[in-house]
């Protein structure tokens, strides 16, 4: 039984995995329907993430911009802004008041870039670059899903010191809780091994009752 939920799971994050659009195709869609603008806007980045800012009628002030180890990201026409730590809804309402110095009535669209940290038994761990309408099942597809010695039932997130304990098989068995983990700059989600005392019960498990199917078939045929 616990080899047919775990093949069953792992089977659900390859389906995902093949439909997950690359964050770049999402940011071009205009995707935003998987997390609620509140949460967006609730976004705190730390140094080292990305602002992609775009800003109308005057292109060319926008871009790709890095906030610094200050805390600070330089723009053109307002030079130094605070960034870490400051709600992007802030953000946004610091930048459009300053830009209208240059212009009337401007329309700024901030989209934080920022980095989450994948470990254990995953096919591809290390960090990634997400926006806010990435999900924690989104962060296990684009490290390549789970490991087959993966304990999904123990997914961990750590952040800020604080640990999240995640159970991601019930999630995909169920299809709920899902997206209830809203994923922030720095997270370390944790993918754990089994332990060797499940597999070896789980083992023993599928021996007998392989041995038991074998019995019926003899019996049957006798």
């Amino acid at each position: 039984m616990m080899i047919g939920r775990h093949f069953l799971a792992r089977a659900a994050v390859l389906v995902s995995l093949i439909l997950l659009t690359p964050i770049g195709e999402v940011q071009a869609q205009g995707n935003s329907s998987t997390t609620p603008p509140a949460a967006v806007d609730d976004v705190r980045l730390r140094p080292g993430d990305v602002l992609r800012i775009a800003i109308w009628p005057n292109g060319e002030l926008g871009g790709e911009f890095t906030v610094e180890e200050s805390g600070y990201v330089h723009l053109p026409f307002l030079q130094e802004v605070r960034a870490a730590g400051v709600p992007i809804s802030e953000l946004r309402a610091e930048l459009r008041e300053g830009y209208r110095d240059a212009m009337q009535n401007p329309v700024v669209t901030v989209t934080p870039h920022y980095r989450v940290t994948i470990t254990g038994e995953v096919q591809r761990p290390g960090i990634h670059i997400i926006t806010p309408t990435h999900a924690l099942f989104d962060v296990i597809g684009l490290a390549g899903g789970f490991r087959d010695a993966a304990d999904m039932e123990n997914v961990r997130v750590v952040r800020e010191g604080q640990v999240i304990e995640f159970d991601a098989l019930r999630a995909l068995e169920t299809g709920e809780g899902m997206d209830v983990i809203q994923l922030r700059s720095g997270d370390h989600i944790v993918v754990p091994r089994v332990s060797p005392r499940r597999l070896t019960w789980s083992s023993a498990f599928t021996a007998v009752r392989t041995i038991s199917t074998l019995l019926l078939i003899v019996d049957r045929i006798w």
